[in-house]
């Protein structure tokens, strides 16, 4: 057994198992954590994420761009470790950056590097093994948090974004559900695709992918996968084995 092999077994070992019919559900309130990975029984691979918007079967979706945070402040939980950051007119939605990660990117306490177990709208809260050595300043410490797992279609003429994951059922803005990201499933393409060839972001409509030009690799371009049957028609829906590179 090669060692790619290998690890694939030991990762279908580790994953939970999901039911077919909850990949394709969505929820007005998280059961499960942001960053989840699940499999089905028949090998395809899921992630669990909160919609940023409102979502179509098939929408090929990135993360939600960073968030720069000017002049926050750090204090101690009651334990005595520096796991809470507060800006306080930040006007959050409490736990959106669940599971998000953070670097103090200037001022104070820069090149700290964080992970958010939860928020409220004005204050973060770091997990305990994440707690923060030097404490910030309000003037002049600022954050860039990152959220992997609140997600968005993908942009329009942009070939390098983050993929994360394929839209296998609708959703509503700010609901969470599960996304495809390994194994065959259903995309929207801007364009007739190609079988076999990699399907890429950077259509001009949000949400949907393109066959890879001439001579594009995984170095040029990001990639949600390769074409298994391909539409006959623009801004119709394609089968890809999503891979995500």
């Amino acid at each position: 057994m090669g060692w790619s092999h290998y690890w694939t077994l030991v990762n279908l070992i580790i994953m939970r198992e999901i039911t077919f019919q909850k990949v394709l559900e969505e929820s007005q309130y998280p059961t499960a954590k942001l960053g989840d990975i699940a499999i089905t029984a028949d090998g395809r691979q899921w992630r669990y994420v909160k919609a940023n918007e409102a979502l179509t079967l098939g929408h090929a979706l990135t993360r939600k761009a960073n968030v720069d945070v000017d002049t926050v402040s750090s204090a101690d939980d009651g334990d005595g470790n520096t796991t809470l950051i507060t800006e306080a007119s930040a006007g959050w939605t409490a736990g959106d950056y669940s599971n998000a990660y953070g670097l103090v990117d200037a001022g104070t306490g820069e090149g700290q590097f964080f992970k958010i177990r939860t928020n409220s709208a004005d204050t973060l809260r770091l997990f305990t093994e994440y707690a923060l050595g030097t404490d910030l300043a309000v003037a002049d410490s600022d954050i860039v948090i990152v959220t992997p797992h609140l997600v968005e279609k993908t942009a329009v003429s942009t070939l390098h974004q983050v993929p994360v994951g394929v839209a296998q059922v609708a959703f509503t803005a700010d609901y969470y559900g599960w996304v495809l990201e390994r194994g065959p499933g259903t995309v929207i393409a801007g364009a007739a695709l190609v079988a076999n060839e990699l399907c890429t972001p950077g259509d001009n409509t949000e949400g949907e992918v393109i066959t890879a030009a001439s001579g594009e690799t995984i170095d040029d371009i990001s990639t949600f996968g390769r074409c298994l049957v391909a539409n006959a028609t623009a801004d119709k829906a394609a089968m890809i084995d999503v891979n995500l590179l």
